[in-house]
């Protein structure tokens, strides 16, 4: 594909292909360890104070990673441990995006999107609404609704919608709140809702 081609591709094209490319990173990190992003947000979750009620919890447990003391799930010694490993993997991944673009591109870039995004509507702690699911087109091999492509409405890849409404694939060990980029932030907690910045807990 010759660069003239590369440069007539939206912005949407570009915000999908490092959505799938980070979230495809971050899974085969994860997978090596047996684990989830959700695993991922559970542990951090965990770490940061919070109890979270839910049957998929368990799997950190039987892992003797969290155990419960005083009516709420505390990090053992080993999920401290597995967290900090995995929290360097992800800081490495996010490496790659400070080796790449200067913080200050990465403000203006973050700052444009969120821009673009509160024209459109979104609200700070308002969910983002739900894709809307078009009919699968079999003559262009079943993709379905393809919103943003290399050629405009109707020819790409339009599926990063909700995957940044789940905050995909950035939600996980997160340090800070979502707004990583270049320079390293500070740990926190998972964003629950995408501040269109190309969003680990």
């Amino acid at each position: 594909m010759n660069s003239s081609d590369n440069n007539t591709r939206p912005f949407g094209f570009w915000i999908t292909a490092i959505d799938r490319l980070m979230a495809d990173r971050f899974a085969t990190a994860f997978e090596t360890e047996g684990l989830t992003r959700r695993d991922w947000r559970l542990l951090n979750l965990v770490a940061e104070g919070g109890d979270p009620h839910t049957p998929k919890i368990r799997r950190l447990a039987e892992r003797g990673w969290i155990t419960r003391t005083d009516g709420t799930w505390q990090l053992t010694d080993s999920g401290r441990a597995a967290k900090e490993r995995l929290g360097a993997v992800v800081d490495g991944i996010r490496a790659q995006v400070s080796d790449v673009v200067t913080p200050e591109d990465y403000a203006v870039m973050t700052a444009s999107l969120e821009n673009i995004a509160r024209a459109f509507g979104y609200e700070e702690g308002k969910p983002l609404p739900r894709r809307h699911r078009g009919h699968r087109d079999h003559r262009h091999g079943g993709h379905g609704e393809h919103r943003f492509g290399p050629h405009g409405r109707g020819h790409g890849h339009g599926h990063y919608e909700r995957r940044m409404s789940e905050g995909a694939p950035f939600e996980g060990g997160h340090r800070g709140h979502g707004h990583w980029g270049p320079g390293r932030a500070h740990r926190g907690h998972a964003p629950q809702v995408q501040h269109i910045h190309i969003h680990t807990h």
